[in-house]
């Protein structure tokens, strides 16, 4: 039997080492990310919530934890815990003045041997630090559902829409013959029909914050449906703002705004924190910003490429 060549033998010695180097290399499945409220609702005088994180890294990987911050709530480690990391839960006493919080996601962006990356987060958290708030009866991981839509923005949209198409017809029934039906107006744009309603809802006097906030995100969510294509009332803040990223007429400027606007209306509507019209005018103004910059067209990159 004759002698294999060196050039094959070596060839297989190179296989051989490259396979068991394939075997080895940590399935992205085996990263895991458990985040753990021990609480949704603490009544006065109970002992804080508190809140549990376990990274599990596989070997040879490496993982950074981002805790997020809340304004009014401190995260302070339990007594003698090490900083959370792999093969370790870390437990955090949440403690605050009363009041609902919405706690975002906790994340971790991980990094294997060979330069792979992966990114988990578990989250967002509602808490109802002594008080009984909207957020009680909702599931610790699941996402935020969106708000019951309410019914009298678009109660008064349609109104105002129904009243400006009466005018119209009303108008040009007057300059043509009596025997002639007047053409129906264009129907209105996504920004026209947006800032009509921002505008109308302002108007009215005998609305409280709470009710503009609602109003303002019915709003915000309709027109982003209309130009988007995507179901935005029907998401969470944060689905909405990554759909909104991969918009290229949107810039990290614009993202911004859009987040803000977002943020504010949801304090209002759940925590019933924030308000006044200084707020009000300064979503009045994000909200102009934004939709100008839709409506300019198309940027040289998504809204968060800037930012990366």
């Amino acid at each position: 039997m004759s002698l294999a060549s060196p050039r094959i033998v070596g060839a297989l010695l190179a296989l051989s080492a490259c396979g068991e180097r394939l075997a080895e290399a940590p399935a992205p499945e085996s990263l895991a990310l458990h985040v753990e409220l021990s609480d949704r609702a603490v009544t006065e005088g109970e002992p804080p919530p508190t809140l549990a994180v376990r990274l599990e890294l596989p070997e040879g990987w490496t993982g950074t934890l981002g805790l997020p911050a809340v304004e009014g709530l401190s995260f302070t480690p339990a007594e003698g815990a090490a900083a959370p990391g792999a093969g370790g839960e870390t437990r955090f006493t949440l403690e605050g003045e009363p009041g609902s919080y919405v706690i975002p996601p906790v994340t971790v962006d991980a990094k294997g041997p060979a330069g792979e990356v992966e990114t988990r987060s578990v989250g967002p958290f509602y808490l109802d630090l002594g008080v009984v708030g909207p957020s009680s009866t909702l599931e610790d991981l699941a996402l935020a559902p969106p708000p019951p839509p309410s019914p009298w923005p678009w109660i008064l949209g349609g109104a105002l829409v129904t009243a400006l198409v009466a005018g119209l017809v009303v108008l040009g029934s007057r300059r043509t013959v009596a025997a002639r039906v007047a053409p129906p107006p264009p129907p209105l744009s996504p920004e026209d029909e947006a800032l009509l309603a921002w505008e109308a809802l302002r108007a009215r006097g005998d609305l409280d914050d709470h009710a503009l906030a609602l109003g303002l995100s019915s709003i915000f969510r309709r027109y982003l449906e209309r130009v988007g294509g995507f179901p935005a009332t029907a998401l969470t803040t944060y689905e909405v703002l990554d759909r909104l990223s991969l918009d290229h007429r949107v810039n990290a400027a614009e993202h911004d705004r859009a987040q803000r606007l977002l943020d504010a209306t949801d304090l209002i509507k759940f925590a019933r924190s924030g308000g006044g019209a200084a707020l009000f005018d300064a979503l009045d103004a994000d909200l102009r910003a934004v939709i100008a910059a839709i409506r300019s067209g198309p940027r040289s990159g998504p809204a968060g490429s800037a930012d990366v």
